[in-house]
This record gives C-alpha cells, sequence and structure tokens, in this order.
C-alpha cells in the first residue's frame, strides 16, 4: 500500500490540535458543573479553540495525509503544518483578549491558511484515487473556507455595526460549520475508522452520494438562514438523513463487526460510536428545524447546545481520536479503555442533560466527560512523539 510522505507534519498538527483542546475542556468542566461563570469573551475562545484548534486542525491534518498518498513531499505542506496551528492559536487568542477589529483581522489570516489547505488538496485531487474519506474531506475544506469567510463578515460585523451586514450572519455562520462542515468530514473519519483500506478504494457513486447529499443540505441551510428561506432549510434535513441512510447500509458490515468488539480497543468502536452521535445530531437537526427554524421561532439555548456538542464530542473527537491511533505509539489497554468508555458516556449523559434540562445529569456527567478527555489529551500527546509510534499505510 502507498503512504504519505507528511508523517511528521501530521503528528506535528495534532500535538497542536491536542494542546490547543485543553482550553476547551478544562473551560467546559468549569461551566458545565456552575463551578465558574465564564464571561463571554472566554466562552468565544472555548467554542473555537475546540471548532477551530481542536477539529479545523485534526481535519487539516488527515487532509494533508490523504491527499499526499503516493506523492512526493512537497515544502509547502510543511509550510502549512506550522502557518495552521500559528494562525488559528492567535485567531483563538483573539477572542479571549480583545473585541475589536482584531478578530476579523486574525479571521482572514486564519481563512487564508485555510483557502491555502484547500487549495492545496484541489490541486492533488486529479489523477489520484478518491475514496469517500478523500471526498469528505474535499467537501469539509469547501464548507470550511465558505465558514471562515462567513466567520470574519460576522466578526467585522460585530466590530463595526454600521456596516450594514445581514444580522443573519450570525445564525449561517455556525450553520456552515455545524452542517456543512462537520457531516461530511464526520462520515469520512467514520469510514475511516472503521475500515482503515478504506482510503485506498475508489469510491462508488453511493459514496459519492453519501458525502455529496448531506453538503448540498449545508449549502442549502446556510443560504437558508443568510435569506431567511424557511424552505430551504426543510428541504436540506432529507439529505442529511439520505447521506446517513447510505453510510449505514454501505457500511453494515463494518459497524456489525465493531458492535461485536466493542470491550476490544482499537479505531472501529471509535467509529461506530461517532456514528451512533451522527444518528442523534441529525435527529435533533431534524426537530429543531422543524419545530422552530421552519417557523421563524428562537429555539432554546440548550437544545442548540445538544446539537452543538452531539457532533462537536460525540462525532468528531471519536473521528479524531481514531485518526491519531493510528500516528501514535500504543498506550495501555486500561487508559484507552477509560477514554474510550468516559468519552462517550460522558457526552451521551451531558447530551441527554441538555435536552431534558436537567442540571443533575450536567453535573454528574460532565466531570465524567472532562477528565476522560484531558486524559486521552495526555495520553495522545505522548504517544504521538514517543519512539515506535506508527506509520500508517
Amino acid at each position: 500500500m502507498m503512504t504519505s510522505p507528511y508523517v511528521s507534519e501530521v503528528r506535528l498538527m495534532l500535538r497542536a490540535a491536542l494542546v490547543l483542546f485543553v482550553f476547551t475542556v478544562v473551560v467546559g468542566i468549569l461551566n458545565g458543573i456552575d463551578l465558574v461563570e465564564f464571561e463571554r469573551k472566554a466562552l468565544l475562545t472555548h467554542v473555537h479553540a475546540g471548532t477551530l484548534g481542536w477539529i479545523t486542525i485534526g481535519v487539516l491534518a488527515a487532509s494533508y495525509w490523504l491527499f499526499g498518498l503516493g506523492a512526493p513531499a512537497n515544502r509547502y505542506v510543511g509550510i502549512l503544518a506550522y502557518a495552521v496551528p500559528l494562525a488559528i492559536t492567535a485567531y483563538s487568542l483573539a477572542f479571549l483578549t480583545t473585541l475589536g477589529i482584531a478578530r476579523p483581522i486574525l479571521g482572514i489570516v486564519t481563512g487564508v491558511v485555510i483557502l491555502a489547505s484547500f487549495l492545496w488538496a484541489l490541486g492533488q485531487a486529479p489523477g489520484r484515487v478518491l475514496s469517500v474519506p478523500h471526498v469528505g474531506m474535499l467537501a469539509a475544506l469547501t464548507m470550511s473556507v465558505v465558514g471562515a469567510v462567513l466567520g470574519v463578515l460576522l466578526g467585522y460585523m460585530l466590530a463595526t455595526p454600521e456596516t450594514g451586514l445581514p444580522q443573519t450572519l450570525s445564525a449561517a455562520h455556525p450553520a456552515s460549520m455545524v452542517v456543512g462542515f462537520l457531516v461530511p468530514v464526520g462520515m469520512a473519519l467514520i469510514e475511516w475508522a472503521l475500515d482503515g483500506d478504506s482510503i485506498h478504494h475508489r469510491a462508488s457513486i453511493a459514496g459519492w452520494l453519501q458525502i455529496g447529499l448531506p453538503f448540498l443540505g449545508g449549502i442549502l441551510a446556510v443560504i437558508g438562514l443568510l435569506q431567511n428561506i424557511a424552505p430551504l432549510l426543510m428541504v436540506g434535513v432529507p439529505l442529511e438523513v439520505v447521506g446517513l441512510v447510505i453510510l449505514i447500509v454501505r457500511l453494515r458490515g463494518g459497524l456489525a463487526r465493531a458492535a461485536s468488539q466493542l470491550m476490544t480497543p482499537g479505531t472501529a468502536r471509535h467509529g461506530l460510536m461517532a456514528l451512533l452521535f451522527l444518528i442523534v445530531n441529525i435527529a435533533l437537526l431534524f426537530y429543531l428545524v422543524s419545530t422552530y427554524f421552519s417557523k421563524n421561532l428562537e429555539p432554546p439555548t440548550r437544545m442548540l447546545l445538544a446539537l452543538d456538542h452531539s457532533i462537536f464530542i460525540g462525532v468528531m473527537t471519536n473521528g479524531i481520536l481514531a485518526l491519531i491511533a493510528r500516528f501514535r505509539a500504543p498506550v495501555s489497554a486500561v487508559g484507552e479503555q477509560i477514554v474510550f468508555w468516559g468519552l462517550n458516556v460522558g457526552t451521551a449523559g451531558f447530551v441527554l442533560g441538555l435536552v431534558l434540562d436537567t442540571r443533575v445529569l450536567l453535573h454528574a456527567f460532565t466531570p465524567i466527560l472532562g477528565l476522560a478527555l484531558l486524559h486521552g489529551i495526555a495520553t495522545s500527546f505522548l504517544a504521538l512523539g514517543r519512539e515506535g509510534a506508527q506509520t500508517p499505510a
């Protein structure tokens, strides 16, 4: 099997992502148990250190690996491997320390490195075997560029309200990331987690539809929210559902095997749990669109938080931990069990607490989730730099 020349770049970026994730997790623990009441700047940093620092850096690292398969090393990727974490770290700190124009300026810098990564991956696509994970990464990177543009515009609007930019940016920007970006890339990581060889097999028509339909649904959601066109939101949700059904049918064999080996450490069970949380996420999306957005009603904040955390943590953190496992040295079996069960039981309880609006559940499951994640961050960071770390085929 051919390999990629960017293993050191991938490990560097994954370690940077883990470091930034620490801030998100610590704030999440303290906020979730109501021990500290954080101001808005800290909460925005919590969100962006997670969505950009943890998730986007992880996705870009995976993209460099996938689109480098069988190709000679390119110094351009080496530069991006440093530029991406530096730009995202600076942008995240801007949310913590500023309220003015520095945020959109650093947002532009971050958008440029994301765009550069997308253009590099797009340039590597012709003439190679495009697997479903490849297609999912391309769809996600496209939407990440859209989300970056919307985020910069939103930051500029908040810093200079007299610009006249539409207030609907405040809804369209997160939708571009939660629906358009994370669903396709979540599907890509699920497939890769369940079957490591999937990255070497050409995507079938069903595989293209699995990614393409949710991607189109994300585009429609962004347009619908920007222009206040509720029917576009209603059209987009069934596309997400159909893509999910295709994924389940295509991967049913791998899912069954993962379910039968749920107690055995490995990437496959992370893929299974990511799929289960993706089902929860799309069910919540259907409920929110049909009950609130389609009627121009404001949904409860707790339901939006449940939607976000089901995909940020349940889908993407499972997917990225499975990705990290392909590049790190082995860790103890006990440690793997603590991280896996703490992550998934903790996320399930936390999301349920948000849906039911029950503080007892939030207080009970937040420490389980947070401490498991901190343990996983520490062990993964060390294992990525340890002698004997793996180089995936």
